[in-house]
C-alpha cells in the first residue's frame, strides 16, 4: 500500500463477531434450558440454571449488542485526528488533533475489571509529551498496523504507530496518564522538532 494513496483507517462494532460470541457463551444455560423442558417436572433445575446465567451473560453482552447493531465507531485515523471511542468502562469517546499527538501506540497492560480480577489485555491510544494520554482496550478486535500506520503517516504529517513497553496496571478513569520509559522514547525519536503540517489531499510535490 502506498502512503500517498492510504484511506482513512476505522474500526467499526462487527455484527458478525458480536454475535458469534452471543452464540458460543449461550451454549451451555441454552443446552441447560432445553434439557429442563424436555421434563420441566423432573428437570426444572436445569431450566431455572440455564436461564439465570443466559440472563447474566446477556446483561453483560447488551452494551456490545447495541453498539454492534449501530455499528458503533471504536477507532479511527483520520484527516481529524485519532478517535477512541467509548468502552465498557464507561470511559467517553475522545478524538485527539494531530497537532497534540506525538505518536500512536498499542500495547498490552493489566486493567482491574468491574470484578475486581486482574486481566491482560491489548491497547491502542497516543503519546504526547513522552506519555500515553489516554487509551482504549482492543475489546473483540484488532489493530490492523499497516493500515493504521500508512492512515497515520498520511493525515498526521509523518506520524508512527509504534509498539509501547508493556503496562503493568492501566488504570480505568476517563483522563490518565501512563508515562514511557526514556529510553524506548529515545530509541523512537526523530529528528526535527515538529512534524509537517498533515497531508490530505493525496497529492505530493
Amino acid at each position: 500500500m502506498r502512503v500517498d494513496a492510504a484511506a482513512p483507517y476505522e474500526v467499526r462494532q462487527s455484527r458478525v463477531r458480536t454475535g458469534l460470541t452471543l452464540a458460543l457463551c449461550s451454549l451451555l444455560p441454552v443446552t441447560a434450558m432445553v434439557i429442563g423442558l424436555g421434563n420441566l417436572s423432573e428437570l426444572y433445575v436445569f431450566f431455572v440454571i440455564g436461564l439465570v446465567f443466559e440472563s447474566i451473560f446477556v446483561s453483560t453482552m447488551l452494551a456490545r449488542i447495541r453498539s454492534a447493531l449501530r455499528r458503533e465507531l471504536l477507532f479511527a485515523i483520520d484527516e481529524q485526528g485519532v478517535y477512541l471511542g467509548p468502552d465498557q468502562y464507561g470511559r467517553p469517546a475522545i478524538r485527539e488533533q494531530w497537532s497534540r499527538i506525538d505518536f500512536v501506540v498499542h500495547f498490552q497492560g493489566r486493567v482491574w475489571t468491574t470484578q475486581n480480577i486482574p486481566k491482560v489485555v491489548r491497547n491502542v491510544g497516543f503519546v504526547r509529551d513522552g506519555k500515553i494520554i489516554t487509551s482504549r482496550v482492543m475489546n473483540g478486535w484488532r489493530l490492523n498496523v499497516k493500515r493504521a500506520a500508512a492512515a497515520a503517516a498520511r493525515f498526521g504529517g509523518g506520524t508512527q504507530v509504534l509498539k509501547a513497553p508493556y503496562h503493568g496496571e492501566i488504570p480505568r478513569e476517563a483522563i490518565y496518564t501512563l508515562p514511557l520509559p526514556p529510553q524506548w522514547l529515545a530509541a523512537h525519536a526523530r529528528p526535527g522538532a515538529r512534524r509537517l503540517p498533515p497531508e490530505v489531499s493525496g497529492t505530493t510535490n
